[in-house]
């Protein structure tokens, strides 16, 4: 059916963790159209991960608004919850209903470029982020306070579809 890998990291800059989650065929169809527009802060992580993955000579990641709202309701239950925690599998798949290959990384910290740093320096959390096979990236972040809480949803089929976006 899929594999689903959970690695927790605890590290200096922030609390990480990744997923990837490899269906052997897609869902359903998708939404069209955009349903989100991204921050600063989501455009900021998405520049940093393209200009890490330029350097390995992998393709870019186009910012995706389905994949975003996905991403940023996620952040928005962790930041509810004061709980750093990955969106369980079945909840996913509903939250993005078009997909071949998805990957998620989710983390709490001071700054972007901090969970940047902690994300490239932990091996799941780069893995995701230079898979080969990505294509697509939501974002979706959030300030509370003196922390950063973000949520990344890694994807490789274009038009992700999400029922969020209707």
């Amino acid at each position: 059916m899929s594999a689903f890998k959970r690695i927790l990291a605890g590290l200096g800059t922030g609390i990480l963790m990744a997923s990837i989650l490899i269906p052997a065929t897609a869902v359903s169809a998708g939404a069209g159209g955009s349903c989100y527009d991204s921050t600063v802060r989501d455009r900021m992580f998405a520049r940093r991960i393209n200009a890490a993955r330029k350097k390995t000579g992998k393709s870019w990641l186009r910012l995706d608004p389905q994949l975003s709202k996905a991403a940023k309701v996620h952040t928005r239950e962790m930041v509810g919850r004061n709980t750093l925690y990955h969106t369980p599998t079945n909840t996913l798949t509903r939250r993005v209903t078009n997909w071949s290959t998805l990957g998620e990384n989710v983390g709490v910290g001071g700054t972007v470029d901090s969970l940047h740093t902690a994300f490239m320096n932990s091996p799941a959390h780069k893995a995701n982020v230079l898979y080969s096979s990505f294509k697509y990236v939501g974002i979706g972040t959030i300030k509370k306070g003196d922390r950063v809480w973000v949520t990344v949803i890694f994807e490789a089929a274009s038009d992700p579809g999400s029922p969020l976006c209707r």
